[in-house]
C-alpha cells in the first residue's frame, strides 16, 4: 500500500472525524478530506522534509474535520462570537488567514442544510 493510500484510508476509517454528522454531510466532508490529503501528498514532493511536513498536514487536516464535524452539529446552538471563533479555527486548520469576510459567510451560510454548509465553508476555505 502506498504512502497515500495508507493516507486516505486513515481519514475513511477515523469515524472521530464525522460522529457527529449525518451520511450525506459525512461524505461531504470525508470527500474535502480526501482531496486535502491528495494535494498535500502531491505538494510533498518538492519539500525538503517529506516526513515532517505530510505529518504536519495530516495532523492540519484531522483537526480540520473535526472541527467542522463539531461545528456544523452545533452551529445553530452558538451566538455570533461562537460562531465566528469556530470559522476562525477551521480557517487556520485550512491555512487560510481569517478576513472580515469570514462574517458575510456565516451570514450567507450558517442556516444551510449541513452538507450544503460543509461544501459552502470547503468552498470558502479553498477559495481564500
Amino acid at each position: 500500500m502506498s504512502d497515500l493510500e495508507s493516507a486516505l484510508e486513515s481519514v475513511l476509517e477515523n469515524e472521530a472525524l464525522t460522529a457527529d454528522l449525518d451520511d450525506n454531510a459525512a461524505k461531504v466532508l470525508l470527500d474535502w478530506g480526501m482531496a486535502r490529503v491528495r494535494l498535500i501528498h502531491r505538494l510533498a514532493i518538492d519539500m525538503p522534509d517529506v516526513e515532517g511536513y505530510l505529518s504536519e498536514q495530516m495532523r492540519a487536516t484531522r483537526k480540520l474535520m473535526r472541527a467542522v464535524n463539531n461545528w456544523t452539529a452545533v452551529r445553530a446552538e452558538k451566538d455570533e462570537a461562537g460562531n465566528a471563533a469556530a470559522l476562525a479555527e477551521i480557517l487556520a486548520h485550512a491555512g487560510v488567514t481569517a478576513t472580515p469576510e469570514h462574517t458575510a459567510f456565516l451570514a450567507a451560510h450558517l442556516a444551510d442544510p449541513p452538507p450544503e454548509f460543509i461544501a459552502n465553508l470547503r468552498s470558502f476555505c479553498e477559495n481564500r
